[in-house]
């Protein structure tokens, strides 16, 4: 299905991304394909439906074949049939007015019959379980919604081999296993796949392969079982540390009253109520269309409230603008695209400071050897890779020094060396009083960083309390008592 010889390749920007790659992929095959972050996963991913080179340019050098077909000499469009990618941004995939139009662009576009195309819709909206979203806008569906659309925009056009970039990201443990056992069924069909993925449990005995990627070259391939204590090694299966648990908390930094939000109509949040305390770290968990997202951006008033307010040490956050909340309550978004607007890293890390009178300190220097960006200064934000890009968004929060740092989803995308990385800077973070929340439905993550969890579900705050607790009362998977113990290091 897939023979790749000798593959180099670098974006027209400069420096080689694919250094010589040999792969080949047999039909039929369930392949997982990972790496650290920058290694070229996912441009070698875009070899295989045409991107590179027809659509980034650049040099390449080598020979990439897929279903027979010579890539280099042939059109995207003619290998749409053939090979379907799933973009790890969703916002650069889906274009159209709603959900259905979305599933049925591939098939019209591939010429295919009316009543064919409207079974295709149904047959694929019900195996993944957004019959519900149809008639929604893209746009107005949570990230975990896109995600889950995006997919089966490329799965109703029928492809014989499927290429997913990152398909779990931003996904809901419930969703998380639907999507599996859904890709488990495809495969079985027939249906080649290739799964560029991050997080590697949960789903990785599913694959019958794994390929890793180091430094635009494949540096091992076999079983998963076979490579599973090389990749503990090498920490792409990060190991966590429990979460500092401060021996006392200050008095509430954010408090909110009765938020309701309204979004196109529909009532999203249902009269939220709740304190964050002063170096306190939480996490906001619940499943995928629950108000996470929504509900963070009231607290640096991005978002006016519906009904009820936001409190920031006692004054209402809608009387201040959101550059003015920037300094006190400094917000990552959960794309990170959204949150750049310079040419270069260097200038985005810069450019908070600048705008609050801040001077360049050794605490500016300190995060940048933390995110492991001092190699990126001079490229521009947009050419990283999406784990890249989310590295670079949060050191630019964190660069103004904010009384109250809220990150939405800091793991997607992120291998696993960089969410360990994470994980100790946050815990180190905390040892000094910053106070956090995070929006995560990576669980593990959550339960090595936050001491307490909040269950938002459908837009209301179903449990709150110590993190084992919400997990049980909420039936969510616990990562282990590891991070449910007190004492040793994480008390302060």
């Amino acid at each position: 299905m897939i023979e790749i010889q000798q593959l180099k390749y670098g974006y027209p920007s400069g420096g080689s991304v694919l250094d010589g790659v040999d792969l080949a992929v047999s039909g039929g095959e369930y392949v997982l394909l990972c790496g650290a972050n920058g290694s070229g996963k996912s441009t070698l991913a875009y070899t295989v439906n045409g991107l590179v080179p027809h659509h980034f340019g650049g040099a390449i050098e080598g020979s990439v074949h897929v279903a027979g077909l010579d890539v280099a000499s042939t059109p995207p469009a003619d290998l749409f049939d053939h090979a379907g990618l799933v973009l790890q941004n969703t916002d650069a995939q889906l274009f159209n007015a709603t959900v259905e139009d979305e599933l049925a662009f591939g098939p019209e576009s591939l010429g295919r019959d009316p009543r064919e195309i409207a079974a295709r819709i149904r047959e694929t909206a019900d195996e993944l379980e957004i019959a519900h979203l149809l008639p929604r806008a893209p746009s107005e569906l949570s990230g975990g919604e896109r995600r889950l659309v995006s997919i089966a925009a490329v799965l109703s056009g029928g492809p014989s081999l499927m290429v997913l970039d990152e398909p779990f990201a931003n996904l809901d443990w419930v969703a998380t296993e639907k999507l599996r056992r859904t890709l488990c069924r495809i495969q079985q069909r027939g249906t080649t796949l290739m799964i560029v993925e991050q997080i590697l449990d949960g789903f990785s005995e599913d694959v019958s392969r794994c390929v890793v990627m180091d430094q635009g070259r494949v540096a091992m391939d076999g079983s998963m079982e076979s490579l599973r204590s090389a990749l503990v090694e090498s920490r792409l299966i990060p190991r966590y540390s429990p979460p500092f648990r401060p021996a006392a908390v200050g008095q509430p930094l954010l408090t909110v009253e009765g938020l309701e939000a309204v979004i196109g109509g529909r009532k999203i949040l249902h009269g939220v109520s709740l304190d964050i305390r002063q170096g306190e770290t939480v996490a906001l968990v619940g499943s995928n269309g629950s108000g996470k997202t929504t509900f963070v951006k009231h607290l640096n008033g991005l978002l006016k409230p519906a009904a009820g307010k936001v409190l920031y040490r006692g004054k209402n956050v809608c009387d201040s603008t959101p550059a003015q909340m920037a300094p006190l309550v400094g917000l990552s978004f959960q794309n990170p695209n959204n949150q750049f607007f310079t040419t270069t890293v260097e200038e985005e890390l810069l450019a908070g400071p600048r705008a609050v009178g801040m001077p360049r300190s050794d605490r500016f220097d300190e995060m940048i050897d933390l995110f492991r960006l001092e190699g990126f200064m001079d490229r521009s934000p947009y050419r990283l890779s999406e784990g890249e890009k989310k590295r670079v968004a949060i050191c630019s929060i964190l660069a103004m020094a904010p009384e109250m740092l809220v990150l939405d989803e800091p793991t997607a995308g992120q291998d696993g060396r960089s969410r360990e990385a994470l994980a100790l800077t946050l815990n180190k973070l905390a040892k000094e009083g910053l106070t956090t929340l995070l929006v995560t439905h990576d669980l593990e993550f959550a339960g090595s960083v936050a001491p307490r969890w909040i269950l938002l579900k459908d837009g209301e705050i179903k449990a709150d309390g110590p993190a084992a607790e919400v997990a049980r009362a909420g039936g969510l998977p616990w990562p282990g008592s590891r991070n449910d113990s007190g004492g040793g290091d994480e008390q302060s």
